[in-house]
């Protein structure tokens, strides 16, 4: 009877550390090898996922009290179009660094950064640095994105404005539905 009880606690305590060393799964995105799959179609939440994938990620901290700037995301096949789709979420995604409390700049106030009419903010390379010394920013939110026929991609990145480095970023794939079509062909 004692041998069997003695069993029975080593069985139970077992399989309760088994269960708590299981990882939960991610709310909105769940991770196929190396790459996320979100499911949901909503762009705030989506945008939001990716900001705090984004600070997550981070490979040094960013001072809360310093800017950031936040670039419209562009078309992997040319970096000087961008979409609605890729306007939005840099929108969002300025939303939710602030709501986090960062220092975000409102880039359409902002006269020192290349504007094309109908296409969003973009930094330009060779500006790169002379954009976030006049905002003394210290990162800089920039992302791209392509399709299939049934998906998009997105790759988004903070890349810091002194070294020019990428200190985190966050790659995922979504589904394409008939509203997100309509927002990248714009």
């Amino acid at each position: 009877m004692k041998r069997s009880f003695v069993f029975l606690i080593t069985l139970l305590t077992v399989g309760l550390i088994g269960c708590a060393m299981q990882p939960r799964p991610p709310k909105v995105a769940h991770k196929i090898s190396d790459t996320y799959v979100i499911n949901k179609s909503n762009l705030v939440e989506i945008s939001y996922e990716t900001t705090d994938h984004l600070l997550k990620n981070l490979k040094m901290q960013l001072n809360h009290d310093q800017n950031v700037l936040v670039a419209s995301f562009v078309h992997v096949k040319s970096m000087e179009l961008s979409s609605d789709f890729g306007r939005i979420m840099a929108e969002f995604i300025s939303s939710r660094l602030s709501q986090k409390g960062y220092a975000v700049v409102e880039l359409k106030f902002r006269n020192s950064i290349y504007m094309k009419e109908q296409a969003g903010e973009f930094l330009l390379t060779r500006a790169f640095k002379e954009i976030t010394a006049a905002h003394d920013a210290q990162a800089v939110i920039v992302g791209t994105y392509t399709g299939t026929r049934d998906e998009l991609y997105v790759s988004a990145r903070i890349v810091d404005a002194r070294s020019g480095k990428i200190i985190s970023s966050f790659d995922y794939r979504l589904a394409l539905d008939k509203r997100l079509k309509q927002l990248l062909s714009s």
